[in-house]
């Protein structure tokens, strides 16, 4: 099911854990199941059992419904209280582990690059992010009317017939797009939507670039250059769609990744600040407690408000 390889942020290596090559049958870059985890253990899709505790990540979407149980589950820089009847989304390169597993049960899907490409999905693997980017935590208390449709979903995909016929793939791709579709549309408070509707291309892309060159890019300039256009354009494009200027949403993710890197790594503070892109490691550190009201050691140490 899995194929682990080591990923380096700064000098610690975080595991990142891809879906393995299909075997004959198998839809590529789709994965389902239904899992149990408890005191920190589950078992694998082939009977192994794992190490649920520890700090991962993957380069695709994993999606768990959960039924039962509770606990809590790590992810970047909040912890997530898992409850009956939620939906939990974790995005490529989110760091996450399971800290507190009692008796919890669900099922799962893993949604790679490989199967939107190979679908013709109708929304970019690229775009997901900020498409569900509503979710804000990607952590959610289902209503009985929602939790009743996502199971109905999971089990449409599980179903020996689906899991049989000759056009899996395309009817996979259907249920994704209704699943991520009405996903989008419970976050967002205005029920469902189809795929595509929301922010603008360009804000979309500026989204994904947040994601994919910040720390290389940090200016609105920068982000405008490599997106091709000018910088009152993408300021004018970004407020309209989201309400916030670019230059927030830029500072907001490198905050973002400050707090992971503190969280996650043993760098030091002047080693994130070089690979953030401050100036100095006191400009970083007045940075940081401007926008957090704490300061780099208080948050570090778990003594922050």
């Amino acid at each position: 099911m899995w194929s682990a390889r080591q990923y380096k942020v700064l000098n610690e290596r975080i595991p990142i854990y891809e879906i393995r090559p299909p075997l004959a049958g198998e839809v590529p870059g789709f994965v389902t199941w239904d899992f149990h985890y408890h005191q920190g253990f589950g078992v694998s899709p082939d009977g192994t059992r794992i190490d649920i505790s520890f700090k991962h990540r993957h380069p695709h979407f994993e999606i768990f419904w959960i039924r039962e149980g509770r606990g809590q589950l790590a992810r970047d820089c909040e912890v997530i209280e898992i409850r009956p009847h939620s939906l939990i989304i974790m995005g490529p390169g989110d760091v996450h582990s399971w800290l507190k597993t009692d008796h919890v049960k669900g099922s799962t899907f893993s949604v790679s690059e490989v199967f939107t490409s190979s679908a013709n999905f109708s929304l970019p693997f690229s775009q997901l992010t900020s498409f569900l980017e509503p979710a804000g935590s990607r952590a959610m208390q289902l209503n009985p009317t929602e939790d009743s449709l996502i199971g109905n979903i999971f089990d449409l995909v599980r179903d020996p017939k689906v899991q049989a016929s000759f056009d899996r793939r395309e009817v996979l791709k259907a249920l994704l797009l209704i699943l991520f579709s009405k996903i989008h549309g419970f976050y967002a408070g205005e029920g469902a939507r189809t795929l595509g509707a929301g922010p603008s291309p360009l804000t979309r892309e500026f989204k994904q670039a947040l994601l994919t060159e910040c720390p290389r890019l940090v200016s609105v300039k920068e982000f405008a250059h490599h997106l091709k256009v000018s910088r009152s354009f993408l300021h004018r494009a970004v407020l309209q769609d989201t309400g916030r200027s670019p230059s927030e949403l830029i500072r907001e993710r490198i905050i973002f990744e400050a707090k992971r890197l503190l969280l996650h790594t043993q760098n030091t503070p002047a080693e994130i600040a070089a690979r953030l892109g401050f100036r100095t490691p006191s400009y970083f550190a007045s940075f940081f407690r401007r926008h957090t009201d704490c300061s780099v050691r208080e948050f570090r140490s778990g003594r922050a408000a």
